[in-house]
C-alpha cells in the first residue's frame, strides 16, 4: 500500500515537472514573438511621426514661399507705380523696368476700366465731358489655397478724388476671375480755383486730371521680363459754361468700371451767375514689353 502511494506521488511529480517545462516553453515563445512585434510598432509609430513632421514642414515652407512671392509682387508693382509717377506729365520721358519671376502672370489691359465723367448741378444741368477706358495693369498671383486679404496698398476704392493730398493711384489686391490679383489703376482728380471776373461774373477754373493707360500694349507675361513705361503726351480740352443765375456748387460724378462716386466743388457766383471753365487734362502713359 505504501509502495502504490509513493508510485502515484512520483507520477504526479513527473507530470508537474512536465507542465512547468511546457509553461516555460510557451512563455519563451511569447517573449520571442513579442520582441519583433514591439519593434514593428515602434517603427510604424516613428514612421508616422516622421511623415507628419515632414508634411508639416513642407506646408510651412510652401506657405512662407508663397508669402515671400506675394510680398515680391507687391514690391514690383509699387516700383512700377513709382515709374509711372516719375514719367507722368512729362511727354517723352520713359523708364525701363525689369520685372522678376514670382510664378504668376503680369497683364496689361488697355481697354479695361471705362471712365465716364460728367458735370452737374444736381438739378437741370448735366454734361458728360469725358468717356474713355483708362486701362489697368495687374499681376495674377500664383495658385494658392491661402486666403489673401482684399487691401489697398495705395489709394482707396473711391472713383474720383478732389484733394491735392489724395493720390490718383489705386493699387490693391482682390479676388479675380480665377486667382487673386494685384491691380494698378488710376482715378481722376478734380480741383477748382477762382481766377478772375468777366462782365461782373466770377470766373471759376475747374480742372480734372486723368492718367490713362489705354495706349499701352496688351501684355501677358510670365517669368522675368522688361517693361518700358513712357509718357506719350499730355492733352488738354477746355469747355466753358455760362450760368446766368447764382449757384453754390457743381458736382463731378465719376463712373469708373461701374464704381460711381462724386465730389462737390464750391462755385463762386453772384446775382449775375458765374462762368466755369472746365479743363480736362489727360496724361497718356504707355506700358510695353521690350523683351531682352
Amino acid at each position: 500500500m505504501v509502495l502504490q502511494v509513493n508510485l502515484h506521488a512520483g507520477v504526479v511529480g513527473k507530470m508537474a515537472n512536465h507542465r512547468k517545462r511546457r509553461l516555460k516553453k510557451i512563455l519563451g515563445c511569447r517573449k520571442a514573438i513579442a520582441l519583433p512585434v514591439t519593434f514593428m510598432m515602434l517603427f510604424v509609430s516613428l514612421l508616422i511621426l516622421i511623415t507628419a513632421t515632414y508634411y508639416f514642414s513642407i506646408t510651412r515652407i510652401t506657405a512662407k514661399t508663397l508669402a515671400l512671392k506675394t510680398s515680391g509682387v507687391e514690391q514690383e508693382m509699387l516700383s512700377l507705380e513709382k515709374t509711372i509717377k516719375f514719367v507722368s506729365w512729362s511727354p517723352g520721358a520713359y523708364e525701363i523696368h525689369e520685372f522678376g519671376d514670382f510664378g504668376g502672370t503680369f497683364k496689361v489691359s488697355p481697354t479695361a476700366n471705362p471712365l465716364i465723367l460728367n458735370l452737374t448741378d444736381n438739378s437741370s444741368f448735366y454734361d458728360v465731358f469725358y468717356s474713355s477706358p483708362v486701362g489697368k495693369a495687374l499681376y495674377e498671383l500664383a495658385s494658392t489655397e491661402d486666403v489673401v486679404e482684399d487691401v489697398f496698398l495705395k489709394g482707396d476704392n473711391r472713383a474720383v478724388v478732389n484733394q491735392s493730398s489724395s493720390t490718383m493711384t489705386q493699387l490693391y489686391t482682390a479676388q479675380g476671375a480665377e486667382r487673386y490679383e494685384l491691380t494698378l489703376s488710376y482715378r481722376p482728380l478734380a480741383s477748382i480755383t477762382v481766377t478772375s471776373s468777366d462782365g461782373g461774373q466770377p470766373v471759376n477754373s475747374l480742372r480734372v486730371y486723368v492718367i490713362s493707360l489705354n495706349a499701352s500694349e496688351s501684355v501677358a507675361k510670365m517669368g522675368t521680363f522688361r517693361l518700358k513705361t513712357g509718357c506719350l503726351d499730355v492733352a488738354s480740352t477746355l469747355r466753358t459754361y455760362n450760368f446766368t443765375s447764382p449757384l453754390a456748387q457743381l458736382t463731378v460724378r465719376a463712373n469708373l468700371a461701374s464704381v460711381v462716386n462724386e465730389v462737390s466743388l464750391p462755385i463762386s457766383s453772384n446775382a449775375q451767375g458765374a462762368i466755369v471753365n472746365l479743363e480736362t487734362i489727360v496724361c497718356t502713359v504707355r506700358i510695353e514689353d521690350v523683351g531682352w
